[in-house]
């Protein structure tokens, strides 16, 4: 059987945004066998698709690290994929073309020097991950790109179910990006704006975002799940949500991508980062930016929402 491997190692926005890519190729490529090259921590993510078969995880270690690189050559070169597709293009992916394709021949879809197909777009760096990559694809003639079936990601077994009414906030994000961070302040005036309405707030973000929101502070309206969820588990919580609110972080794109078309979504962001490269794509996603993310105002967000979900609400 013909194989193909699909280099992607995150960060995980970059990795739901990079679904698109992966399902057009699948789709493209019917009958092919795939491999994903990724990081451990997305592993679950890619084990929820049905036409993944094998899943090899390389977390980046620092090059000195030899051995481990040799482990992940000597599987490359054992496994005789015809085509790999880097939608990581990284300087790191690049060298890995650059060593691989001295022992073997193989097409590769990159930005790497002598690739077979390269993606040579001196406008590549402007553009949103989405279009990026379908341009990407084009060069390897994949033509047409699907959205993703998102139904593959939620969890038909979720131990988080919440019969009342709610929301999803993400006031979290990357430690090592702060600014990317709307204060917690503004997030505990939408939490009582919500409750007035009889919505329940529920919070969610990684392990290492616990003290955003430390347990002396008591909400009745609040489900504090920050820590605790899976990514199948965003996904379940995300389509059954009243509205999703969050600062530009991985598990809101997740939420986004796995929600309802017909709820609102509110993305926020600074200058730490430009939704015209990667905010999250669906239906009825609201930007809103201000350079400095400490200069968008509570009371314009929930202007919008009650513009937005009146009759939801």
């Amino acid at each position: 059987m013909k194989k193909i491997l699909i280099i992607k190692h995150g960060a995980l926005g970059d990795v739901i945004l990079s679904m698109h890519a992966i399902f057009a190729i699948w789709k493209h490529f019917k009958g092919y066998e795939f491999s994903v090259l990724t990081e451990s921590k997305y592993q679950e993510l890619f084990q929820c698709l049905p036409f993944i078969k094998n899943i090899k995880i390389d977390n980046r270690p620092k090059f000195y690290h030899f051995l481990k690189y040799i482990k992940i050559f000597k599987w490359f070169c054992k496994s005789e994929f015809e085509w790999v597709f880097d939608l990581q293009t990284s300087k790191r992916t690049n060298l890995y073309f650059s060593i691989l394709s001295l022992f073997k021949d193989f097409n590769w879809n990159g930005i790497a020097k002598n690739c077979s197909h390269p993606h040579l777009s001196l406008n590549r760096k402007n553009l949103h991950t989405i279009k990026r990559q379908k341009e990407q694809l084009r060069v390897a003639g994949i033509t047409k790109i699907y959205r993703p079936d998102w139904n593959y990601f939620k969890s038909r077994m979720s131990k988080f179910t919440i019969e009342k009414p709610y929301a999803i906030l993400v006031p979290g994000g990357s430690r090592h990006r702060k600014n990317k961070r709307w204060d917690f302040k503004n997030f505990l005036e939408i939490i009582r704006f919500l409750e007035k309405k009889n919505i329940i707030s529920v919070l969610v973000g990684g392990p290492d975002e616990k003290d955003i929101f430390p347990n002396k502070q008591k909400y009745h309206s609040v489900v504090n799940l920050i820590g605790k969820t899976k990514y199948s588990d965003l996904a379940y919580l995300s389509s059954r949500a009243k509205l999703i609110l969050g600062n530009d972080t991985g598990p809101m794109h997740l939420l986004i991508a796995c929600s309802n078309d017909k709820i609102s979504k509110i993305v926020l962001f600074g200058r730490a980062s430009d939704p015209k490269l990667c905010a999250p794509i669906a239906k009825n996603v609201m930007i809103v930016k201000e350079n400095d993310i400490k200069n968008i105002m509570p009371k314009s967000i929930k202007k919008l929402i009650n513009e937005k979900n009146n009759s939801k609400l």
